[in-house]
């Protein structure tokens, strides 16, 4: 038996190998096209699940939204009335702001 070089042994294994590469090409080809399909129909599923959703329902969510804002500024209002009492009643703060008013009285004259 014949000894072959490392540069044919490799070549004869390359040969080999691109008929099962090609196979393999095609197969990934066809599946991803098959996925590309699957995928567009999923996407428009969702998207007229979506607006059929949104419209069914469109009028039995206005008041609860309504009065989750309501709710939610109601919250801000009482969490800004109860910081800004907590700092204006810092004695710092407030000889701060008379040493401020009076700058800006004398300013002004």
């Amino acid at each position: 038996m014949k000894e072959n070089g490392l540069g044919a042994l490799f070549l004869r294994q390359l040969v080999m190998a691109i008929p099962w590469g090609i196979i393999f090409l095609v197969v990934l080809f066809i599946a991803a096209a098959a996925m590309k399909q699957q995928i567009k129909e999923s996407i428009q599923y969702g998207t007229r699940t979506a607006v059929y959703e949104t419209f069914g329902l469109g009028f039995q969510m206005v008041g609860p939204v309504k009065q989750n804002i309501k709710e939610g500024i109601e919250l801000v209002a009482k969490t800004a009335k109860d910081e800004i009492k907590d700092l204006l009643s810092d004695p710092q703060v407030k000889q701060d702001l008379k040493e401020t008013m009076g700058y800006g009285g004398e300013k002004l004259k």
